[in-house]
């Protein structure tokens, strides 16, 4: 029979690695002067995060015949989880209320 563990324990490292990920794309958001739409479109695919999260790690192989995604990889990983999601609407609304 075979068991499968999940752990959805993350370690501090890589919780702040995504964070600070996370954190370069609401800067770019911002600088794009994309806040609203981004916003509307993380609000609307907040529920659908773990299958958006899969869906890119389903197209990560063609990606990785283009370039080299490495930090694609890793943006696919934090977008499975609802958490990375809010944390970065909050990175852009504030990188956004700072550029005011």
């Amino acid at each position: 029979m075979l068991t499968m563990r999940l752990d959805m324990s993350d370690s501090t490292g890589n919780l702040a690695e995504q964070q600070a990920l996370l954190d370069r794309i609401a800067e770019a958001v911002v600088a794009r002067e994309l806040t609203a739409p981004a916003v509307l479109f993380l609000e609307s695919m907040k529920p659908l995060s773990f299958l958006g999260g899969q869906f890119m790690a389903f197209l990560s192989p063609f990606i990785h015949m283009v370039v080299d995604a490495t930090e694609y990889d890793r943006i696919a990983e934090a977008i499975e989880r609802r958490e990375n999601v809010e944390f970065l609407i909050q990175r852009i609304e504030h990188h956004a209320s700072e550029a005011d």
